[in-house]
């Protein structure tokens, strides 16, 4: 009987610590994503986005694409570091990998270059709020900018592909990229 005791907490607390080692790491590295996101840190934001994703997109290609993104002739956007206040869903095992989504907070400012009058600057607001799911869009009139707060969510991904260290993939609105790295049993274990 003691055996049995004995083995069974053994059980209890390898599983903890492979558990708290899990949720350790994870945390490590999704501060890293969010830091290197937040200063634009393009070579940090690779090291730690999911390898398949360049399968897809390749990393120059990608980089042009960001940079065109935070400015061209209409706009810049700024991305405002803040506290993130992660949240980590639970952490699953799917086949051969595992997976946790994790929510944060997010900031960025968006400057136009041409002035915005007050019924587009409304508009916008509200095409803001519908298509990023943004809680708060203010505008400046007198920066002619848009403050967009909001929650994004990280997928993390540990596997053969990423050496079993956690990698990260943003989940957008329709799942376009994760659509086409994934598979439907995934999707749905997810929840997406």
């Amino acid at each position: 009987m003691r055996a049995k005791i004995f083995f069974l907490t053994a059980l209890f607390f390898t599983y903890f610590s492979a558990f708290s080692q899990d949720i350790g790491s994870l945390k490590t590295e999704v501060t890293k994503i969010y830091k290197a996101t937040a200063s634009m840190d393009y070579d940090g934001i690779f090291e730690t986005t999911y390898p398949k994703v360049f399968d897809i997109i390749p990393k120059e290609t990608m980089k042009e694409m960001f940079q065109q993104m935070m400015s061209n002739d209409d706009y810049n956007i700024k991305l405002i570091p803040v506290e993130p206040n992660f949240s980590f869903g639970e952490i699953k095992k799917i086949g051969t990998q595992t997976f946790c989504l994790i929510d944060h907070d997010n900031v960025m400012q968006m400057k136009f270059k041409k002035p915005i009058i007050d019924k587009d600057a409304e508009t916008m607001i509200g095409i803001f709020k519908k298509s990023m799911d943004a809680k708060e869009v203010t505008f400046d009139k007198d920066k002619n900018e848009f403050t967009i707060k909001l929650r994004s969510t990280l997928i993390g991904v540990y596997d053969d592909s990423t050496s079993n260290k956690w990698k990260f993939l943003n989940k957008d609105k329709e799942n376009q990229l994760f659509n086409m790295i994934f598979d439907e049993n995934v999707k749905t274990a997810l929840g997406l």
